[in-house]
């Protein structure tokens, strides 16, 4: 009997927060060029790199939810086919890639159907609530420490409304701060380059924290 692998669900819209990951996990940008019941092969700077899928890897995907309520459950194949860009989060267990989360990219966000630089397919990135922030920096509790991100003027903010976000602010002459986009509280994943103080390249938010 084929077996079926159920994944746990992260809706992008309403998000159910899972347990902050290490700040160390990787991750990597790129096309599905294969896939089986329990792993995903993504090709990564032209080379092709397989992740294993458990039943605790996280799906993050419009309409994942609505799936869990209807059917109880949700598969992997339903949300991702071969050809699609994606975004695998992962750990490195026993030599094999691990992956902890997986996010179908949508072109508009991401520009994931013409993801050519090979600096932006692959990285650190780091999962948790936000600590504090100002217009240079941001610090988040991921791993159960509070780890600090310097901001710059290239640092992207991505999440559902944040375009409309940015065209109200400049409708409004007012400034594109991250202070602006983001609170304390809010979920998120940073994305960053390593350093003595790692520089935060984009910013996802995963949950938006009701003020």
């Amino acid at each position: 009997m084929k077996r079926v692998l159920m994944l746990g669900v992260l809706a992008l819209v309403a998000a159910l927060v899972a347990a902050p990951v290490s700040a160390a996990t990787k991750w990597v940008r790129g096309p599905v060029t294969a896939m089986t019941a329990d792993t995903v092969t993504v090709t990564v700077k032209g080379a092709e790199s397989t992740f294993k899928v458990e039943a605790s890897t996280q799906l993050i995907a419009r309409g994942a939810s609505t799936a869990v309520r209807e059917k109880g459950a949700v598969k992997l194949a339903d949300f991702v086919k071969v050809g699609l860009y994606v975004e695998v989060r992962y750990n490195e267990t026993g030599g094999a890639k691990v992956a902890t989360e997986i996010r179908p990219l949508a072109t508009e966000e991401e520009g994931a159907s013409k993801e050519k630089d090979a600096a932006v397919s692959t990285g650190s990135s780091a999962h948790g609530p936000v600590v504090s922030i100002a217009a240079d920096s941001i610090v988040i509790k991921a791993d159960g420490a509070d780890v600090k991100f310097a901001v710059t003027s290239t640092t992207k903010v991505l999440g559902p409304g944040m375009s409309t976000k940015s065209r109200e602010l400049a409708a409004a002459g007012k400034p594109s701060v991250i202070t602006a986009y983001l609170a304390p509280k809010d979920q998120v994943v940073v994305y960053y380059t390593e350093g003595a103080t790692p520089v935060a390249t984009s910013i996802r938010i995963v949950q938006k924290i009701a003020k």
